[in-house]
This record gives C-alpha cells, sequence and structure tokens, in this order.
C-alpha cells in the first residue's frame, strides 16, 4: 500500500511538473519527448513518468506515440475558438446559477479579491507569467462558482489548455494588461449581480471571440 501511495505521489510530481513547463512554453509545441529523458530530468523511475504522459495525453497537452515518446499539442485557430467559446459558456452559466444559490468559496468575493490584486502586482512588477496565472486562476474561480460538479470536472478537462493559451498570449506580448485587469474587475461586478448576460457579452468580448483583439486572457 505505501508503495502505491509513493508511487501516485511520484506520478502527481512528474505531472506537476510536465505540465508546468507545457503551459509555460518551456516544452514548446511540436517538441518530441521521451520517458526517459524525462525520467531522468525530474529524478524517477519511467513508472510514474508513463503515468504523467497518460494523463497529460487525456488532457490534449501530449500526443502519444507508441516506443517512441509523445509530442506536445499545439492549438489551431478552430480549437482556439472552441475552447474560448465552451469558456464563455462555462462561466455564464456559472454566473446564472449564482444569481439564484449561493456562490462556491472559491469565487468568494474575498478570493476574487486576492486574485485581482495578484494581477495589479504583477503588472506593477512586469511580471508577465505572474498575471498569466493570476489571470487563469480568476477564471477558474467563476467557472467553479456555481459548486456544480459536473460543471467543474467539465472545466477541469479543458483547464491545462485553457490555461496554456493564457500563457502564451500573455507571453507573446500581445496582451493589453491593464485592460484584462479592468474587464476582470468589471466581470467580477456581473457575477456579483448574477448577471449572466452581460457577463457573456464582455467575456466574449474580453477573449477575442467578437472583436478584433488579443485572445486567451
Amino acid at each position: 500500500m505505501a508503495g502505491t501511495e509513493q508511487t501516485q505521489t511520484a506520478a502527481e510530481r512528474a505531472h506537476a511538473a510536465l505540465a508546468e513547463a507545457i503551459v509555460s512554453g518551456a516544452l514548446a509545441a511540436g517538441s518530441l519527448i521521451t520517458e526517459g529523458e524525462q525520467s531522468t530530468a525530474l529524478g524517477m523511475s519511467r513508472t510514474p513518468v508513463r503515468e504523467a504522459f497518460l494523463q497529460l495525453a487525456a488532457e490534449g497537452l501530449l500526443r502519444l506515440y507508441p516506443k517512441k515518446g509523445a509530442v506536445v499539442t499545439a492549438e489551431d485557430d478552430a480549437a482556439t475558438r472552441q475552447l474560448l467559446e465552451a469558456r464563455v459558456m462555462l462561466e455564464s452559466e456559472s454566473v446564472r446559477a449564482v444569481a439564484h444559490g449561493p456562490r462556491a468559496a472559491a469565487a468568494a468575493p474575498g478570493a476574487l479579491a486576492h486574485l485581482l490584486e495578484a494581477q495589479q502586482r504583477a503588472i506593477d512588477e512586469g511580471d508577465a507569467l505572474a498575471f498569466a496565472r493570476a489571470d487563469h486562476a480568476f477564471h477558474a474561480a467563476v467557472a467553479a462558482a456555481s459548486g456544480n460538479a459536473l460543471t467543474g470536472a467539465f472545466y477541469g478537462q479543458i483547464r491545462p489548455r485553457l490555461e496554456r493559451l493564457t500563457h502564451a498570449i500573455v507571453r507573446s506580448g500581445g496582451a493589453n494588461l491593464p485592460r484584462f485587469l479592468s474587464d476582470h474587475r468589471r466581470l467580477t461586478t456581473f457575477l456579483d449581480r448574477g448577471d449572466a448576460p452581460a457577463y457573456a457579452a464582455l467575456l466574449r468580448t474580453h477573449v477575442g471571440i467578437d472583436a478584433p483583439r488579443p485572445s486567451g486572457s
């Protein structure tokens, strides 16, 4: 039993490290990676790395090639739009649910205020990646606001790809971070009111679906 727990813990560590490398761009789209090289880099056996590869493939961050390794996936324009449409749908429905019931603790006013403060601090310090992390955490918190387990599970499936998308936009320098933060403050106001239509309209513009502006945040 202890051995199993240790293997699971190692697999979780391997997944976290590899996911961070992919999301941050350290492992770029199109990169070929192998269990052997990653187990050496992470200082662990191949078994937990293999488990991490399987989970990353299920999350859409890797494409597995038996006996060869795995390739870091890329998002084309169609996939990007589908991801952003899913984000709008999930967050808007969460706001609609909040209008008729309690809000989950993850999206409590204090929790969101903390994330907005983190974004402002990142802007002040010129830390684009810290902004991207806080930005993604903000949207994930809103998506979880309803406390609906099924909605949360679906968001969890696409969350790594959305996080990578956010990081890529911010890292490219194509994001107007002060405007993104201003939008987030307005989105919080609509969440507080339970105004799902207004939230959805602003979010579609915010992520670039309905206007020619940088998407992904």
